[in-house]
Order: structure tokens, then sequence, then C-alpha cells
């Protein structure tokens, strides 16, 4: 009663109630319209949501919540990054919906979409955490490789011999 979701029923309504039971009801209470609601929304909640097919192109990725907080990070420095993330990967990731029976936040993208993430999760490990990278590249087969340093020869460089 103290969330406000009851409230005691009227006389009226315990008569009424005593009536159809055939027998005195000493007490009764009814729902509030937030009582109402609240039972609707769990009811809601509870219902498992209906599995989607990705659309011709996208692939179904399952996240964990640390790996969606990794992208968001990526995303929000899409302005400053000289490689930013692939056009399409916010909406995406805005897009994310929770599956409880998986315990993973569900997103749909592309390939150019999928190596982004890679990418993200690749930055995510110059910071000190190499196991998005890693969950990444063994359940998706997808990894972010750097391009390799190719070295100036000594004629370039002004070093001659």
């Amino acid at each position: 009663m103290r969330l406000g979701l009851a409230r005691v029923a009227s006389r009226e309504d315990q008569a009424e109630l005593s009536a159809k039971a055939g027998r005195p009801v000493p007490w009764a209470v009814q729902l509030t319209d937030d009582g109402w609601d609240g039972l609707l929304y769990a009811q809601v909640r509870a219902t498992p949501p209906a599995v989607e097919a990705p659309a011709p192109g996208l692939q179904q990725v399952g996240l964990r919540r640390s790996e969606l907080d990794a992208l968001r990070r990526f995303l929000a420095l899409r302005g400053r990054l000289r490689r930013g993330p692939a056009p399409g990967l916010e909406a995406a990731v805005d897009a994310a919906r929770f599956n409880a029976a998986s315990n993973r936040w569900i997103v749909y993208v592309s390939g150019e979409q999928m190596d982004s993430m890679a990418r993200a999760f690749f930055l995510e490990r110059l910071g000190g955490s190499a196991t998005l990278a890693n969950r990444f590249a063994r359940v998706y087969g997808v990894s972010y490789a750097p391009p390799p340093l190719l070295y100036a020869s000594e004629s370039e460089r002004g070093e001659a011999g």
C-alpha cells in the first residue's frame, strides 16, 4: 500500500463482494490505476520478445553489456577518430534490444559494421582489456588487425650508404 498500488475497498464494495461470495468478506482491497498498469507492464515485460529475422545482408550479433558499452564509447568519439565507425553502426547500436533468454543485447549489422565493431574492440584492447576483442573474434570470426607498418628504404630516409 505504500507504493499506492492498492487501496482498501469501500464498505459498499465489501458488501457486494459478501453477497457474491455468499459469506461475509471482512476486508478487501482494490488496485489503483498504478496497480493495474504495474500488472500490465509486468505481464508485457515477462513475455519473451518475438525473434526477428535479420534483414537481408545483416547478421544478428549478441552483445554483452560491456561490449555494448565499448561500442557506445567508440561511437561517442566518431567526430574525433581518424577512422570512425562504419555508416549505420550507430543506428544499429541504438536499435539494440535486450534478449533475456540469451542475456545479450541483439543488434543487426552488415559486414562493414562487423569490421567496425572489431576495430572498436581492438581499441578497447589497447586500453587494457583484450576480453571483448577475443570473444568477438572467437564467436563471430571477425577481428581487427592493423595494417603492417611500411618502413622507408634507407635512400628515402636520406641515409646514403
